[in-house]
């Protein structure tokens, strides 16, 4: 039992047990590989991202009515519609996973029952509200 004890002393004297701060090296190429990254994700506005399809009609007043209802019950949620003939699309929120947007999903579902999550561009400023 001494003798563990001396081994054990002996080990941390010797900084084996010390905490210490890890310094990683690496080539050069990987070096600007990741700078090159950096620069090229700085430049980049939009990313994939999730949105929630609240409706989708080619019944322009129905839309219209979609938007006016979803309007009065969250006024402060993004809101946004386009039309891809002979489609409107009305489309709310801005995640960054599908997982964040689940919550608000099932909520919405009672008074929307066709709400569905959809892969759209979105901008990281948007991401940050």
């Amino acid at each position: 039992m001494k003798s563990l004890a001396v081994i054990i002393l002996v080990l941390y004297s010797c900084g084996l047990f010390a905490q210490g701060q890890v310094n990683i090296s690496y080539s050069d190429d990987i070096e600007q590989m990741k700078n090159r990254f950096i620069s090229q994700n700085k430049q980049q506005d939009e990313i994939k991202g999730w949105r929630i399809q609240v409706i989708t009609t080619d019944d322009r007043r129905k839309m219209e009515s979609a938007i006016s209802k979803f309007s009065s019950m969250y006024p402060d949620v993004d809101l946004s519609w386009n039309h891809v003939p002979p489609y409107y699309r009305v489309r709310v929120g801005a995640y960054e996973n599908k997982v964040q947007l689940m919550g608000f999903l099932l909520d919405l579902k009672p008074d929307f029952p066709g709400v569905i999550p959809v892969v759209d561009n979105i901008q990281k400023s948007e991401l940050v509200r």
